[in-house]
This record gives C-alpha cells, structure tokens and sequence, in this order.
C-alpha cells in the first residue's frame, strides 16, 4: 500500500488467537510460513482475523474505549473522567486542548483503522488471485472477499467522518518498495469507495440468518453501512433503500426490550439475539481480550454509606461517563425502555458498616433517597455518585468477572436491528416523506409502550432526532449522525456543559502530527 512504511503487516509472523467457532467461526491457527499465508485459506483467514481484532481493540483502551460517545448532547464527564488523559475520551468530550494532533490516543484510533485497512487490502488482493480447485474454495474465498469488503467499508467510514480528507490506502504492484508519499483523498472519493466496496460485497456475503453469528459480517452490515454512507452524502432515497433492505431481511426480528442488551445464554445466546446485525466480539476464554466498556457509565455508588458494591448493584465502578439532563428528559414514564435499559435507583444493602448520617434510619431494600445523599455528600462530584445511568454497556459475572474487576468480556453491538428503522425514518423525513417516516418510528414507540397509544402521526426530523437518543443513546452513533445533520455543535453546546468549547473545526478531527510529518500531508484547519 501507498504508506506500508507506517503500518508494516508483519506477515510472516501472523497468529491467530483461539477462538470459539460458535462466536466467529474462526480456527486457531499457528505460524504460518510467510509463502503460505497468501496462497492458502487458511493463510488468508488468518490475515482476516487480525482485521476483527483491530476493530475489538479499540474497546480494550481504557482511553479511548468509548470515543464515540463523546462530546454529543447524550453524555458528559462521569465523576471520575478526570482520571483519562486529556488526550483521551477527556478531550474529545471537552473538545479542549486534548483533542489534538499530538494526541496519542487519536493516534491509535487512526492506526489501529488504517491497520485493519491494510490487512482488508491484502485478503482482497490474494482472493482475486487465488488459485481455486473447487467450488467449495471458490465460494470460500468469495466469502472471505465480500468481508474484508465489508470491514474495509465499514473502517473507512469511521476515518472519513472524524478526519475528513484521507488517505486511500491502495496495493503496490507487485514487486515495487514501499514509498511514504502519499495524497489526501477527497471525502466524496472515500466515499464512493465505501459505496463501491458495501455493494460488491452484498453479491458475496451470507445473510446473518445463514451465517448464524454476530461476529461476521452480513448482508445486513454492508446494508447498514451503505445507508449510512449514502445518508451522509445527502442521497436520502438511495439510504432508505439500504434501510430497507434491512428491513425487510427475515434474518432479524424484535426481541423484547429485556432481552436486547442481555448476556443471558452467553455468546450463542442473547449475545447472539436476532435483534443484532453485528458485534465485535469478545472470548472470556482469551487472555487479554478483555474490553472496557462495562464499567464506564457505573457511577462510584459503593462510596456510599450503606451501599455495597455488587454485581446486582452494578459491579466495579469507574465514573467516566454520566448521560445528560437533556437525555432524562426524553423518556415519558410509560415508555419501557426507561426501565429496561437504565438504572435509575440504588438501593440499601449494608447497613452494618458505620457512616449513617444522622437523623437517618435507612432499611434494608429500600431505595437510597436524593436526602440521603445529600445529606452524606461533602462536595459537588460526591452528590453526583447516585446519577442515574444506562444499563446497556453492562456485565454481570456471566463471564466470570467479579466486583473487583474493571475489565469485562460482553461483545460490542456495533448495529442493531432498531437502527435500520432510525436510518429509514430519517431518510423518509428528510425526503419530505413524514407519514413514512412515522410508520418506521411508530414500530420501535409500539415495542417501547406495549401499544400503540404513543405513536406518531407524522415524523420531522426533529421528531426522529428524539427518538433517536431514545432507542440508539448511548451507542456510538451520536456524533456521526448530528454531524450530518449540520447539529452537532448546537445541541452539544446546548445540552452538554462539558462540550461548551466546541468549534467549528472540531466537527473534522486533527490528522496525527506523526501521519503528516512523515507524509508530508496538509493539516485540517485549526490544528
């Protein structure tokens, strides 16, 4: 590729890390000769592999595992995000002085993407060239096309969204060195390729329902992302046809609210729930695999007096990230999902150790009171240990992991089945088509109420920004889509008081120094 230099695929030395079949349908692999990776199956998976660990790895950082829930009008500062650098999740959400491009952190974002791209491009390249002896090899190798496609697509979004112009990382002909020169692409050419790439590889991808797993890609994912592609160029029939498409695919279907974000069954079963289109997925049997999500939206409850930490209560506690007033104020009483994905109560269950405020008689069961705490609490980041949060990211010992441990193994839903009527009802609305729009909002206002008391008559995009933060917050899709909406920097400014120093060259992120020093590439404007 243009810039192999920069991200060198140690090919001889690939590896890949055991893996249950039933969670990505993936052998363990050893060293492979390098004259063999490229020219056998297995050598080829083995580099396809190490694409979904890129994407996973993103989620093992505990600096920039949840970046994209940064700096919208859904979250804010837990208590304890001052222990993140400033480089990290901290900047992105404050949008100050550590969002930047020395940043280390938007670095490895950077990297770990361009690496995936990189190993795509390869799995690409050998299936064009692979020498088949039957069919079976042949619809093999397709397969294994169609999802590097798929995860090239998808990584590319991520990139052209937070940095703009970017690179396309192309292969070298055959023979010719590396080189380090390299141009920035425009943002409509990334595009066109993510577009080019989702579509070609519907022809050679399984449904979800034929591959049976949430850790592959599906024709449901590159729908997916080719709705969201074709929704940020502004062609609205084009993405309500991906949506669709989506839709109407009888791999998936609704589960019950309970059950969505549930590890019931483990891998091969809520984790693996037909709601879900893809997750990167995480193997409690794999050393050093863990990801760091569970604990992020916990806040510090165990502080309390009275309050022992728990598994029920919500495990270890980390503080990071706490939703916003403005997202509180979305939900109506009646609505399931307020209940269902959301903690909103802790409550008494050890009354043996000391530091009862006095005047106090606290009982067993019995929810902790907004007194209580308040009469407990010495300063304003203490009176904040009892805010209500989102259950969606959270694990409980189904893995094994204990109280005692930040680290957790529940997969990474990257997109659900809800999602495709968000996107088609966006697209509806923002085609003047408002009674379409409706019609896909009122199917997930009608699984949230029970009926269809709630539902809408016709749906802005107003309407479907609200319901939005309703069925999606807190799922990494925020920042993406108020961005294409041109509303990025005025609802976060206006619902997010940690965000109140956003401008407008933050809605394009800082390519790294380290990139356009050895590149010699254009900084984007206020970096």
């Amino acid at each position: 590729m243009k810039f192999r230099n920069l991200y060198i695929l140690f090919i001889v030395l690939l590896t890949a890390t055991a893996c249950s079949d039933a969670i990505l349908d993936r052998e363990e692999l050893d060293v492979l000769p390098a004259d063999q990776v490229l020219n056998t199956l297995d050598g080829v998976e083995a580099i396809l592999f190490q694409v979904y660990q890129d994407g996973r790895s993103i989620h093992q950082d505990t600096e920039i595992s949840l970046y994209k829930q940064c700096g919208t009008d859904l979250a804010l500062n837990g208590t304890h995000m001052t222990d993140v650098s400033e480089g990290g999740m901290r900047g992105m959400m404050t949008y100050s002085g550590g969002l930047a491009a020395t940043s280390d952190q938007i670095t490895s974002i950077w990297d770990k993407y361009y690496g995936a791209i990189a190993k795509c491009n390869l799995v690409i390249q050998a299936s064009d060239n692979f020498e088949t002896t039957s069919e079976a090899e042949v619809n093999q190798i397709q397969k294994f096309k169609g999802e590097a496609l798929t995860m090239r697509a998808a990584m590319y979004l991520e990139l052209v969204r937070r940095f703009g112009n970017i690179p396309i990382a192309e292969p070298l002909p055959e023979g010719e060195p590396p080189r380090s020169e390299v141009s920035l692409a425009a943002a409509s050419d990334v595009y066109n390729l993510i577009i080019a790439d989702a579509t070609e590889a519907l022809d050679l991808l399984p449904t979800r329902a034929e591959s049976g797993t949430v850790g592959l890609p599906s024709k449901g994912l590159a729908n997916m992302i080719l709705a969201e592609a074709y929704l940020d160029l502004g062609k609205y029939t084009d993405g309500a046809a991906a949506a669709e498409a989506v839709i109407s695919d009888d791999s998936y279907w609704f589960q019950p609210l309970e059950v969505v974000f549930s590890l019931e069954g483990g891998k091969t079963g809520n984790e693996n729930n037909e709601e879900l289109i893809f997750s990167w997925v995480f193997d409690p049997a794999v050393v050093d695999q863990a990801q760091y999500t569970s604990v992020m939206y916990t806040p510090l409850y165990d502080r309390l007096p009275g309050v022992a930490r728990s598994m029920e209560q919500g495990g270890r506690p980390w503080g990071r990230f706490s939703p916003t007033g403005y997202y509180w104020t979305l939900f109506e009483e009646e609505d399931g999902r307020l209940h269902a994905w959301h903690k909103l109560e802790w409550y008494f269950d050890d009354l043996e150790e000391g530091g009862i405020p006095d005047g106090f008689d606290p009982v067993l069961g019995e929810p902790v009171t907004q007194e209580y705490l308040e009469a407990w609490c010495s300063n304003d980041r203490e009176c904040r240990y009892l805010e209500p949060t989102t259950t969606k990211h959270w694990e409980d010992g189904t893995y094994g992991r204990t109280t005692a441990e930040g680290e957790g193994y529940k997969n990474i839903i990257l997109y659900r089945y809800a999602h495709a009527y968000i996107l088609a009802a966006e697209a509806y609305a923002l085609n003047g088509q408002q009674d379409l729009a409706a019609q896909k909002l009122n199917v997930l206002r009608e699984r949230a109420f029970g009926n269809s008391d709630h539902n809408f008559v016709t749906a802005d995009i107003e309407t479907v920004i609200e319901e939005h933060a309703r069925e999606l917050g807190h799922e990494g899709h925020r920042w993406a889509f108020l961005k294409r909406l041109g509303l990025l920097k005025e609802r976060a400014t206006t619902h997010n008081v940690d965000a109140v120093n956003m401008q407008d060259h933050h809605l394009i992120w800082p390519i790294p120094q380290t990139f356009v020093d050895l590149s010699g590439v254009a900084q984007n404007p206020g970096y």
